[in-house]
């Protein structure tokens, strides 16, 4: 079975996504040190808002590659069909 090639939006998405991860991860860590390690409301509410940005990237990714592998069955499913219209023909 061949592997695929990555598409320009999954290779954008993986750098957003590795952007959100690391930039959010650094923020987050100053806020809390500089409230001196307490918890407050606000910071539980940005650390998971954090958190559904990450999901939510996670999602879009597993979307475009189920939308890809969805895309290549039918096009294979077309060829077959092609070609057998084609037989039928002669």
């Amino acid at each position: 079975m061949e592997g695929r090639k990555t598409s320009a939006f999954e290779k954008l998405l993986l750098i957003v996504g590795a952007l959100i991860l690391i930039v959010g991860y650094i923020m987050i860590n100053k806020v809390y040190i500089v409230q001196n390690g307490q918890l407050t409301w606000g910071f539980l509410q940005t650390t998971f808002l954090w958190l559904l940005m990450v999901i939510f990237i996670i999602l879009i990714a597993i979307g475009e590659d189920i939308k890809e592998s969805i895309l290549t069955r039918q096009l294979a499913e077309l060829k077959n069909i092609k070609e057998l219209l084609s037989k039928k023909k002669r």
